[in-house]
């Protein structure tokens, strides 16, 4: 098979040790990198999706990482599907 999903396979990725310790090396290096919440969100999907976020994405993102913080950011960009499919 080319493709294969199963539901241990996206909990594996959503809580594993090194997803967990991958998304704070990229939450570390978006602090470098960047000095406000916008900007650290706008680098994320730089640096993951090669593309710039819209409006609405840069303002749920900042959102998102107010209330949870840039690695919980960084964690569920790993698990998005524009990641793991990323063509």
């Amino acid at each position: 098979r080319t493709a294969s999903t199963t539901p241990l396979q996206a909990l594996n990725l959503l809580n594993s040790h090194f997803a967990l310790q991958q998304a704070d090396f990229l939450a570390q290096r978006l602090q470098r990198e960047a000095a406000t919440p916008a900007a650290q969100v706008a680098r994320a999907c730089e640096i993951l999706f090669h593309r710039t976020l819209d409006e609405q994405e840069q303002a749920e993102a900042v959102a998102f990482v107010a209330e949870h913080g840039l690695a919980a950011y960084c964690r569920a960009l790993y698990n998005s599907n524009e990641f793991i499919r990323l063509d």
